[in-house]
Parts: structure tokens; C-alpha cells; sequence
């Protein structure tokens, strides 16, 4: 094995994570290393199974990672935003002086920091891939303030850039698109087939209920399928590129034509006011999704006007991926409908 190249692969039990993890297991050039919190774990034991090299790191422990980088050749690395606010919550961690969901995008910052200090540190290293995001902040011009879980992102790869320039020329960023999952299993995005006093719908209509506008075209992504082949390009490729990665480049309502394709269930989009109450948001967290959605719209997900992007076309040996509605086929349409 000594012959083989390593890949360290930071979130390897997450959607990106197991697809850069996926991908590589099937290359027999390569071993993988995967990193989680708890090698314990049913996913982590199921990957040393597969012939995954587990091993223990925290992000919020740079030694960990330290230790868990030693010898790689290309490290991987994705936080975890929303996991980070979920812990939060839990914690009951919520003060008057600091939004909860800022705290988890500082959070997510430091382990980030941490991660990219540990892989500056390996001698051999030849490609570095941060998933990462737009900075919404500069790229509205402080019109938008409150998207914390892009915001922090982006702040992370301008700090390999500012503190780690050896690390920088050895770099490339992934921004993944709208995750297709989202709007299969979170509850406060998938269809729902309602009948009350804001919302009549006696045909069994499957509804899409959204602040977002509907027509303006965005990147999607199956991130727990796309990851990993976007993440090999990127890595046999010449480092420096900032892509912007998607199966499809699309509007929300031909997503959703393409999951009625799929279910064979009658679909919409239904644009609710910014104003109306989201049971499933607090306040903090609904202002900094609207604002994301407005952001899209006027800005672009991947920020149009950011020079450095390039789109999955650009490649030099793009991809092959499956189309939405391929995705959507997959899926239980039966449990979607019950949650």
C-alpha cells in the first residue's frame, strides 16, 4: 500500500464527506483515511468495513487533526454549520448578547482555522479541497449581513489565502449548490399536501412553501452523490480554482417540475410573504434565511460578480452526473409525503 496515495476526508460519515470517500475507495490508486468524532459509530464501523482507515479527530482539537493528517497527499476538509447551531440548541447556549446562529458561524470558523493550521503542516501535501461558500456580506456590499453559515465559510478560505500561502497555491475551493436532500428530508422544505385556512389544497397537491422567489436560476446539487466526483477533478486538476458545483443549473420551479416528474404527484411552488411566521425557524435563523434567498436572487448563490468563479463546465474533464429528476426517482415518495 506503500505505492498508494492517501486522501484524509474530514466529515467522512456526512453527505459530502461519504461521497469524496465513495468516490475514492472505487480508485484503487488511492487509500482513503476517513476522519470522524466517533470511529464508534454504525456509519464509521460500516465504513472500516469498506476498507476505510478510520480514525478519531475533533475539529475543535487541532492535535487531532494534527495527528489524523500525518502522511497525506490530499485532505479534504467540510464543516458542519448547521450541526455546530443544532448543538447549540441543545446546550441551550441562547444569550441576549449574541445570536445563537452567529455563534455557531464562529464556531464553525475556529475548527475550520484549526484544520486548515493542521494541514499546513504536512510535508508532502499536494492538493488541498475546502468546501466553503460566497461571502454574502461582500458580495451584496453589506446589503445583506445576517448569512452566517456563508459568511463564516468564506471568511475561512480567505484566511489560507492571507496566513498559508505555501497552503494556497497547493488549494482549490468546492462551493456545493442547493442540496437536493434538503427538499426531501428537512421539515421545513419538503412538499407538504395541506388543506387549512392559508393553504387550500383539496386535489393532494404536493406544495413547495418558500420565501424564495421562483424564477431565477440556481446550481442543485446531490451532495451526497456529486461530491466526491467533483472533489477527484479538482484534485488530479492544477490547483487554484473556485468552483461553483451543481448537477443542474435551474429554477426552483423546474426543481420542482422535476420532482413531479419523478413522483407522479401533481406539484407547485407556493412564495409565502417574509412576514408570516415559520414555526420551524426562530427569528434569528428566519432572517438569515430570507436573507439568503434575497441574496440568490439579486447576487447569485455563487456570487456572479466574484471573478474567480468558474462553473463545472470550465473543467478540463467535467463529471458525468445524473439529473435531478434521476435523483428524484430514488427517493420514498410514500415516507415524504407522511412526514
Amino acid at each position: 500500500m506503500a505505492d498508494k496515495k492517501l486522501i484524509v476526508v474530514v466529515g467522512s460519515t456526512g453527505n459530502q464527506g461519504s461521497s469524496v470517500v465513495n468516490t475514492f475507495l472505487k480508485d484503487t490508486a488511492w487509500r482513503v483515511r476517513g476522519l470522524t468524532r466517533n470511529p464508534a459509530s454504525s456509519k464509521a464501523k460500516a465504513l472500516s468495513a469498506r476498507g476505510v482507515e478510520v480514525v478519531q479527530a475533533d475539529m475543535d482539537d487541532i492535535s487531532s487533526l494534527s495527528a489524523a493528517f500525518r502522511d497525506a497527499n490530499a485532505i479534504f476538509v467540510v464543516s458542519d454549520f448547521w450541526g455546530i447551531y443544532g448543538a447549540l440548541v441543545q446546550q441551550n447556549k441562547h444569550t441576549s448578547e449574541q445570536r445563537l446562529n452567529l455563534l455557531a458561524g464562529e464556531s464553525e470558523l475556529q475548527q475550520l482555522k484549526n484544520a486548515i493550521d493542521a494541514a499546513s503542516q504536512v510535508p508532502g501535501l499536494e492538493r488541498f479541497i475546502l468546501s466553503t461558500l460566497s461571502n454574502v456580506t461582500k458580495w451584496s456590499r453589506k446589503k445583506y449581513t445576517h448569512v452566517y453559515h456563508f459568511d463564516l465559510k468564506a471568511r475561512a478560505s480567505a484566511y489560507v489565502e492571507e496566513t498559508h500561502s505555501a497552503l494556497w497555491a497547493k488549494t482549490s475551493l468546492f462551493q456545493a449548490g442547493l442540496f437536493l436532500n434538503t427538499y426531501v428530508e428537512s421539515p421545513n422544505f419538503i412538499p407538504h399536501k395541506v388543506n387549512n385556512d392559508i393553504f387550500q389544497n383539496e386535489d393532494g397537491i404536493a406544495q413547495f412553501i418558500t420565501t424564495m422567489a421562483a424564477d431565477f436560476k440556481l446550481p442543485w446539487i446531490a451532495a451526497e452523490e456529486d461530491t466526491g466526483p467533483f472533489v477527484k477533478v479538482l484534485i488530479q486538476e492544477k490547483p487554484g480554482k473556485n468552483l461553483i458545483a451543481y448537477r443542474e443549473w435551474a429554477t426552483l420551479r423546474e426543481m420542482v417540475q422535476a420532482f413531479q416528474e419523478a413522483s407522479e404527484t401533481k406539484s407547485e411552488v407556493v412564495v409565502v410573504p417574509r412576514s408570516q411566521p415559520n414555526e420551524f425557524l426562530p427569528p434569528d435563523l428566519k432572517l438569515e434565511i430570507d436573507e439568503g434567498f434575497l441574496y440568490f436572487e439579486e447576487f447569485g448563490y455563487e456570487a456572479r460578480d466574484d471573478p474567480t468563479i468558474i462553473h463545472p463546465k470550465d473543467l478540463e474533464e467535467p463529471p458525468k452526473l445524473e439529473t435531478m429528476e434521476q435523483y428524484f426517482r430514488k427517493r420514498d415518495f410514500s415516507q415524504i409525503f407522511s412526514t
